[in-house]
């Protein structure tokens, strides 16, 4: 009798263990996306400074990222990010940033107004639809 309740016990806390680390059960929970892409902007003088700060397990698309100024598409540069390779169920091979990406762009007088959008996924396989933050 003691013998076969060890055993039932051992057996529970096993399959306990099993179904803790199962995927139906134990799921991490997806950040929102301003939650999970951190935008900081730093309007100097000259240039204006976008930063993001990405969550692990959360990517930014590289081609996603664009700067419009009244509807008119605006260039910048990239000063701080590292691209990466990836293979992506629906666009195929794809550039992401993971981790922070650091651009700028000259505002030749203009400091407000420019519209600032991208486009991001959770590595679980959430994809956020594009963002728009206005400065």
């Amino acid at each position: 009798m003691k013998w076969s309740l060890y055993l039932y016990v051992l057996v529970l806390i096993s399959s306990l263990d099993i179904f803790a680390n199962n995927k139906f059960i134990y799921e991490e929970k997806i950040l929102a996306a301003d939650e999970a892409f951190i935008i900081n902007v730093v309007n100097n003088d000259n240039e204006i400074f976008i930063e993001w700060k990405i969550e692990e397990k959360y990517y930014l698309y590289a081609d996603s990222i664009k700067i419009s100024l009244n509807k008119k598409l605006v260039k910048h540069k990239i000063i701080d990010g590292l691209k990466n390779q990836f293979e992506d169920e629906f666009f195929g091979k794809t550039e992401i940033y993971k981790n922070k990406l650091k651009i700028s762009l000259d505002k030749d007088g203009v400091s407000t107004g420019y519209e600032i959008s991208y486009q991001g996924c959770a590595e679980q396989g959430l994809c956020y639809p594009v963002q728009k933050y206005v400065i």
